[in-house]
């Protein structure tokens, strides 16, 4: 009987078990990356098996988080032949996400409904047609059994540093202001997924391709030179971010996400700047949210430090939370000629994203991703171009009026 039941599991490949299918490939093309053609989920006798169909061998390894409860698996860097990063599960697998994590590796993070232990992990070679597959099997355990198995930071002490008063100006030699854009998100983090009247496209494409059309709005006019924080659809750290703009001592940085919201009805775009206290109840809610980025993606956990970044003087670190709320009100009367804007457009939170800056910075909010019509709006051409230009001339406007003040 074992052997029939393990005959029925392996066959999980072909639909006997409830099989959630992203995309059927029908031939198997070698290439020098492996790709990804399918992922597939069953359940069966308090077992859930979770399967890649790859056209190549990969390497993987395997590990636990808990708070929230996640099996984390690193492979070989793959192409993916899906762009959807947040799809149900099934059994104890509630979602899955999927992308690249870091040159070389691709990372896939298992939400899971209750503890869990790894029962096996293995490849199936080729045969009778099919691709390479890459099979994991999930059976219950305890939940004192799943924390001791978690992985643990190895930490690196590195001595607080701070950053001296006098250092290299790299501003004074520019001709064109710097603009860092960072799109949110990316990899195996897809942010938000909109609601269920609309299932577009995730948070973490949408705000990458209007990046893309805010950038080449900028550097068409000659004044500028943009760089982003990412190009692709990769994973970043919320500190990694605000440390591109720091490190290249921009004139600017504008965090670009799209929101989420309950009330589907809820549409339009919002302007945050950093403050240790919340503005209103729905701006802590996304600062909590967005600030848990990191934590809920499963950060490189091999890599952390205790390494505390001494922030400037409080002078500096006045004067620029001040110029970053005057960009924000000049960017506000730009993009209400763009978009829909939401009442009090203007509000405040603690963002990570936005902390340990010495750039003027701001968080845009470009819609509710949760709401069809937003939805729908950010992913055409003449939204994004409108959205782009407004904030070119926020920008002209910004630095028009810095350059007199100073």
């Amino acid at each position: 009987m074992k052997q029939v039941i393990r005959k029925i599991l392996e066959y999980c490949l072909g639909g006997v078990l409830g099989v959630i299918s992203l995309h059927c490939a029908t031939t198997v093309v070698l290439a020098k990356t492996p790709e990804v053609s399918a992922i597939r989920i069953g359940h069966y006798r308090g077992m859930t098996r979770f399967v890649l169909d790859i056209n190549q061998k990969i390497k993987y390894r395997i590990f636990t988080l808990a708070n929230p409860d996640r099996v984390v698996i690193d492979i070989s860097e793959v192409k993916w032949n899906s762009n959807y990063g947040g799809a149900k599960g099934t059994g104890y697998i509630n979602r899955y996400r999927f992308g690249l994590f870091k040159h070389g590796t691709s990372r896939i993070v298992l939400d899971v409904t209750k503890p869990v232990r790894v029962a096996r992990a293995f490849m199936i070679k080729p045969k009778r047609g099919k691709s390479w597959r890459f099979v994991i099997d999930l059976k219950r355990t305890s939940k004192k059994a799943f924390e001791t198995n978690v992985k643990k930071p190895v930490r690196h002490p590195v001595k607080k540093t701070i950053i001296p008063n006098q250092q290299q100006d790299l501003r004074s030699h520019r001709t064109k202001k710097l603009i860092v854009l960072d799109p949110g998100h990316g990899g195996h983090d897809p942010g938000n997924l909109g609601g269920r009247r609309y299932r577009g496209f995730p948070e973490k494409t949408v705000v990458l391709i209007v990046a893309r059309a805010i950038k080449k709005a900028l550097e068409r006019t000659g004044r500028y030179r943009v760089i982003m924080t990412r190009n692709r659809d990769v994973f970043l750290k919320l500190r990694a971010r605000s440390r591109i703009a720091h490190a290249r001592q921009a004139d600017l940085f504008i965090s670009i996400h799209a929101d989420s919201i309950k009330n589907p009805r809820i549409r339009g775009a919002t302007v945050y700047t950093l403050s240790e206290k919340a503005s209103d109840r729905e701006a802590a809610a996304l600062a909590a949210r967005e600030n848990k980025s990191d934590i809920i993606a499963g950060m490189d956990l091999d890599e952390e430090t205790d390494q505390v970044q001494s922030i400037l003087i409080d002078l500096v670190k006045r004067e620029t939370m001040n110029l970053s709320n005057s960009f924000a009100n000049d960017l506000i009367p730009q993009l209400r000629k763009a978009v829909i804007l939401r009442t009090r457009p203007h509000r405040a939170a603690g963002l990570i994203v936005l902390k340990g800056l010495d750039v003027p910075s701001v968080l845009l909010e470009l819609g509710y991703l949760t709401n069809a019509r937003d939805a729908r709006l950010l992913m055409q051409k003449q939204t994004q171009r409108k959205i782009a230009n407004a904030i070119v001339r926020a920008a002209d406007i910004f630095f028009n009026k810095t350059y007199v003040a100073n």
